[in-house]
């Protein structure tokens, strides 16, 4: 195993990432090649080099350890036992960085797995990788894609395979409440299981046939929670056709109801507005509006949007219940977008919930990427 020469601060925190000028030579070396770090004379960890790519060097280990099947089998079996309570039969089994397998993701959904490669480090030990899940779990069937917009910074073509054999849907439950899930043409890697906590943490905070305005709804998970747990007279919006499909197929496995419109939230908001409805509960759930962190100032104007308008539906002692899932908009930002929203509303604010990604997607104090999730649960009062 050949030897590299680092230069990083941040390495001697553990932080799992080597950039391109913290390497001193890049030449001679393949994408997902297996090296030994040192800065002058120290080891400090093996990791995977790649040339290609901006994040040059991903960190297995800060032991001089054998990166082999056992590894991995280590790796895979301790964050396993750390999701044995997990209240659902779907969650996250491998985050990344976070569970010490950069560069993979596998998610569980019961019988059958979905796995992302995200690197050429894991390219290599994709079969090591598969070999383990098969012998360990016995699963159905398999879905494994390097998603094109990572492989293309790998400076490898993307793929996806299919082992065993994939349903069109999987009907999945967590805390008592089912979702189907299409592994194939679903969002990421088939369901947001980072918001299972936060979904019920919402709903806890509702009166019985409360009044749910769920905005970028998707498959329908807070609206669906809130109908099933708290009759609640959810309305769903996305602008997702297929996505409006999947939540009302979910809310039918559930035997519950609710009004669904397929729609541009930013317009929405607005249509509502002129027709002063009003909720005791709004939702602004989003997808990642800033995915760089040059798209930061135009992520909040966006946040400042919705927050505005959200606000203005929410009943006097309601609720508004705003999230991020962009690492580059932190806490900080989202509390600063709904004051502003509250002094344009003229409103007062009280935080009732900090939120974050759910425990299956661990956030490690040394690894500052690995948290990305955050809402704030508000209530709203008129002055």
């Amino acid at each position: 195993m050949k030897r590299v020469q680092i230069k990083s601060k941040r390495v001697r925190h553990f932080f799992p990432w080597i950039y391109k000028n913290e390497v001193e030579n890049l030449t001679g070396f393949e994408p997902g090649e297996l090296v030994r770090l040192f800065e002058q004379e120290r080891f400090v960890g093996i990791g995977y080099i790649n040339p290609n790519s901006t994040i040059s060097i991903r960190i297995l280990s800060f032991k001089d350890v054998v990166i082999d099947r056992d590894f991995f089998l280590s790796k895979i079996e301790t964050a396993y036992q750390k999701r044995l309570d997990i209240p659902s039969d779907a969650y996250r089994l491998v985050h990344s960085e976070a569970d010490g397998l950069p560069g993979l993701i596998i998610d569980r959904y019961g019988d059958y797995f979905s796995v992302q490669i995200l690197t050429a480090g894991i390219v290599k030990f994709k079969e090591v990788i598969l070999e383990i899940l098969l012998k360990k779990f016995a699963p159905k069937g398999i879905y494994i894609e390097a998603p094109k917009q990572q492989m293309k910074k790998e400076g490898l073509e993307p793929f996806t395979q299919i082992v065993g054999v994939l349903p069109d849907e999987i009907t999945i439950t967590e805390n008592g409440v089912r979702f189907g899930v299409d592994l194939l043409h679903a969002q990421k890697t088939g369901f947001y299981l980072d918001q299972r906590k936060n979904r019920k943490v919402v709903t806890n905070y509702l009166k019985q046939r409360a009044k749910v305005l769920d905005c970028f709804s998707n498959t329908g998970g807070f609206g669906l929670y809130t109908a099933l747990l708290k009759d609640a007279d959810a309305t769903l919006v996305d602008i997702s056709d297929a996505a409006i499909k999947q939540a009302r197929r979910n809310f039918d496995l559930n035997n519950v109801d609710a009004t669904f419109i397929e729609a541009n939230v930013f317009d929405y908001l607005r249509e509502l507005r002129k027709q002063k409805a009003k909720y005791d509960l709004v939702v602004l759930d989003p997808p990642s509006f800033a995915k760089t962190k040059g798209e930061k100032k135009g992520a909040l104007k966006g946040f400042k949007d919705i927050a505005v308008n959200g606000m203005k539906l929410v009943e006097n002692g309601g609720y508004l219940a705003l999230f991020s899932c962009s690492h580059h908009v932190d806490m900080e930002d989202l509390t600063r977008v709904v004051l502003k929203a509250a002094i344009d509303n003229k409103k007062s604010v009280e935080v009732v919930e900090h939120l974050y990604q759910d425990r299956d997607h661990p956030y490690l104090l040394n690894d500052e990427f690995s948290l990305y999730l955050k809402g704030l649960l508000c209530q709203v009062f008129d002055l």
